[in-house]
């Protein structure tokens, strides 16, 4: 049989460092000024910052819902918790 244990101080902390961290990767943006060159490599570079801050976006649209995610993972779990805890263990076993 295998315990789950979610210490929620802990957790939230977990959950506010990720926060912390996508919006620092969110804040990026790579540019390049290119100004009157024309070359090939040069526009293939320009090229591959714009994919790179596409990338960037959908990484942090998708990084901000596993944060919005866990978050109510744990709003989820502590209502649970506080649920069980109201109950005797004839309620809990019963249901």
């Amino acid at each position: 049989m295998s315990e789950i244990l979610l210490k929620p101080i802990e957790f939230q902390g977990q959950v506010d460092e990720f926060k912390d961290a996508t919006a620092v990767v969110g804040g990026l943006k790579c540019a390049v000024d290119k100004e009157d060159v024309s070359l090939q490599c040069v526009d293939k570079l320009v090229e591959g910052v714009k994919d790179l801050n596409s990338l960037i976006e959908s990484f942090t649209t998708f990084a901000t819902m596993d944060g919005d995610t866990m978050q109510r993972i744990k709003a989820k779990w502590m209502h649970t918790d506080s649920d069980i805890a109201t109950k005797t263990l004839g309620e809990i076993l019963l249901g």
